[in-house]
């Protein structure tokens, strides 16, 4: 079966799920991964694949059908609910994005992707709060990964949180000295620390973290 189970923070900020990493299938292969689902039409992983086919040829809506049969066909599956989040994401429905997504954590509580993917989501709609437990939790997961670091001081700095919002930058310079925004960066964290300064800029939440 294949599983693609990307990156994302690091790939595309604010919204923090994307399949950018994957290779554009090939019509051949869109077309295989259809027979195999007429071939085996109650089989999950086929309409999993022929979902991941879907997306990344372009096809949001056809992949969130895919990943959603998936899911009907075997409840539990893990991956088809991240991808199903990822894609309905992609085609423009958050609040069902939000639900695949959580159901994805409450099948697999160590996926800090899915986790990282609900804080880019949350902080979209403005629910900072569920965005900083979001993120905690992605970091608790993998406290490595410096654009979650990012992502989550960028939801601080929004609430007027710097100190909390120092700390997540200082912790996102460490773990990537060599960030093109390092400097940008660095220059927000000092004005932050002063208290005047602090309210007169904010980073520019369009700009994407570095991949790591």
């Amino acid at each position: 079966m294949v599983r693609l189970v990307t990156r994302m923070a690091a790939l595309f900020f604010p919204v923090a799920i994307c399949f950018a990493t994957a290779p554009v299938v090939s019509a051949q292969g869109l077309e295989d991964a259809e027979a195999k689902v007429k071939a085996m039409p109650n089989d999950p992983p086929r309409h999993y694949n022929l979902g991941l086919a879907y997306f990344k040829a372009g096809r949001a809506a056809d992949a969130v059908a895919s990943f959603q049969k998936a899911v009907e066909l075997n409840p539990n599956y893990k991956e088809a609910y991240f991808n199903l989040g990822v894609a309905q994401q992609k085609n423009g429905q958050m609040g069902a994005a939000i639900g695949s997504l959580e159901k994805a954590v409450q099948l697999d509580p160590e996926n800090g992707e899915a986790h990282a993917a609900l804080g880019g989501i949350y902080r979209d709609s403005k629910k900072n709060s569920q965005a900083e437990k979001a993120y905690a939790e992605a970091l608790k997961i993998n406290p490595r990964n410096a654009s979650w670091h990012y992502n989550l001081g960028i939801v601080y700095q929004t609430q007027n949180k710097f100190p909390d919002a120092i700390k997540s930058y200082e912790e996102y310079l460490r773990l990537s000295p060599k960030a093109k925004n390092a400097k940008q960066i660095q220059d927000i964290v000092a004005q932050m620390k002063d208290p005047k300064k602090a309210m007169a800029k904010k980073v520019d939440a369009k700009k994407p973290a570095d991949k790591k």
